[in-house]
């Protein structure tokens, strides 16, 4: 999985959450449907977890707190969609039968459910398997060749490669046009 694959991922959840907080999230016969701004405050805070959630990864996307930020994220608006639809699943269901029978849960709060889900696995997707950029250039810089410019053969007097009677200098770099006379 590559970084901008999880990243994607990540901000459609977060999107996902963010357009289900604003959908209908009680619907009668199918026709008729109830937003959550109507009954609660919820859908806002929802909104604003969703939004904090993909600036948060956006901003953190080179580190693998971003996936730490997502999956805090998730949790949190995970535990409160749950919160929500339990309670919501609870209230229809004390309606009766015949009320179960014609009104549901919208697709606003499954939606705001799954991708709270959906944002919390792409935390942990990011925190498994996506390294910080800072480890991948250090893990470059070690496994290149280190040039630091220093000579590889010491500087000095060694036979001339042209002449074997006489000695050239090396000056670490290359051959100098100093030449001499070996000691007998």
């Amino acid at each position: 999985m590559s970084r901008q694959g999880i990243l994607a991922w990540a901000l459609v959840s977060a999107t996902v959450v963010v357009i289900g907080a604003f959908g209908p999230w009680v619907t009668a016969l199918g026709v008729v449907s109830i937003s959550g701004t109507t009954v609660s405050k919820h859908p806002y805070i929802l909104a604003g977890l969703g939004l904090i959630g993909a600036a948060f990864v956006w901003v953190r996307r080179a580190t693998n707190v971003a996936g730490v930020g997502a999956m805090l994220v998730g949790v949190a608006a995970g535990a409160l969609s749950l919160y929500d639809r339990h309670h919501l699943s609870s209230l229809l269901h004390s309606a009766g039968p015949i009320g179960s029978a014609f009104v549901h849960i919208g697709w606003g709060l499954n939606a705001t459910l799954a991708g709270s889900v959906s944002l919390l696995l792409s935390g942990v997707a990011w925190f498994l398997f996506v390294t910080d950029e800072a480890d991948e250039w250090r893990k470059r810089a070690a496994a290149a060749p280190v040039t630091t410019g220093a000579p590889v053969v010491p500087a000095g007097w060694y036979r001339d490669p042209n002449d074997d009677a006489m000695l050239r200098y090396w000056n670490g770099f290359g051959w100098t046009t100093q030449t001499a006379k070996p000691a007998s």
